[in-house]
């Protein structure tokens, strides 16, 4: 009696594992599937070997020449000091310029900070970006778009502070005079301040010679800036202007000569013959 009673169970059981199969097979097979799928949706994009992109120059302050330069550095800048991890030189770049700058993996650290630094040079005037353009690490791309704007040159720069010295000389001490003769009158203004004359301006009518209005300007006793305007009479436009400027060692650091809307330079037997009239006014004046 006992093993009748067996038998049925025994068949219950092999009846419940036969229908239970195809299903536990059937979840197997999608949970593989789905598995699959979800690796390839995931699968990361392929490291970046080299940093692309295009430099651009809007609006240049002069036709880019033929001996332009340009250069491009991909830069460590966490390490110290900076390392350059390769580099791209384009002499001379035709814009806008595409640029491919390869690198080995093994040569990135993550978790560094890198940047494209860009410069280029061209006829004594650098271009640069305004600020550094981060790549690669940090959540950084590898494909970026630079762009270059022009800096001043040291003949601007020395202008423009001539231009704001110039505004400084209300705060001066001011001597004035005159002098004629027939044919020629002159007239001059003398600024100076605590260390001495600092600034002059001096103006010469020639009645067969035109006007001519002569600003010098003066740092540590020794001629900076002057500035020479030739008119056909005062107060109207100049024809022609004539600047120069020195450094602090006495080389010539603005040179320009304008005239029939022309810009030129001056020769050196000119730039040394005003500097010898600017010093020469300096000894004059600094007698009062």
């Amino acid at each position: 009696m006992q093993k009748l009673a067996v038998a049925p169970l025994f068949l219950a059981t092999l009846i419940l594992a036969g229908c239970g199969s195809p299903n536990s097979s059937g979840g197997s097979s999608s949970t593989t599937s789905a598995a699959a799928g979800a690796s390839q949706a995931g699968a990361p994009a392929p490291a970046a070997t080299a940093v692309t992109g295009t430099v651009t120059v809007p609006n240049p302050p002069s036709p880019i020449t033929s001996q332009a330069k340009l250069e491009l550095s991909l830069v460590d800048v966490t390490a110290q000091p900076a390392v350059t991890v390769n580099k791209q030189d384009f002499a001379p770049p035709t814009f806008p310029q595409a640029f491919h700058i390869p690198f080995s993996a093994s040569a990135i650290n993550g978790n560094d900070l890198y940047v494209l630094q860009a410069t280029m040079q061209d006829n004594g005037r650098t271009y640069t970006t305004k600020l550094q353009q981060p790549v690669l690490t940090r959540g950084q791309p590898a494909k970026v778009d630079i762009v270059l704007v022009a800096e001043p040159t040291k003949a601007e720069k020395m202008l423009a502070d001539f231009e704001n010295a110039k505004r400084q000389t209300g705060a001066m001490t001011v001597k004035t005079g005159t002098s004629s003769k027939i044919g020629e009158s002159h007239s001059w203004q003398v600024f100076s301040d605590e260390h001495g004359v600092e600034f002059i301006i001096e103006q010469t009518n020639e009645a067969d010679k035109g006007f001519t209005k002569t600003e010098y300007a003066y740092k540590d006793g020794l001629p900076w800036v002057v500035v020479q305007e030739q008119m056909p009479k005062a107060d109207a436009p100049a024809t022609s202007t004539e600047r120069v400027g020195w450094g602090n060692d006495g080389v010539v650091v603005l040179n320009q000569q304008i005239s029939g809307g022309k810009t030129t330079t001056m020769s050196d037997a000119q730039t040394k013959a005003l500097n010898a009239q600017a010093t020469a006014e300096y000894k004059r004046f600094k007698k009062h």
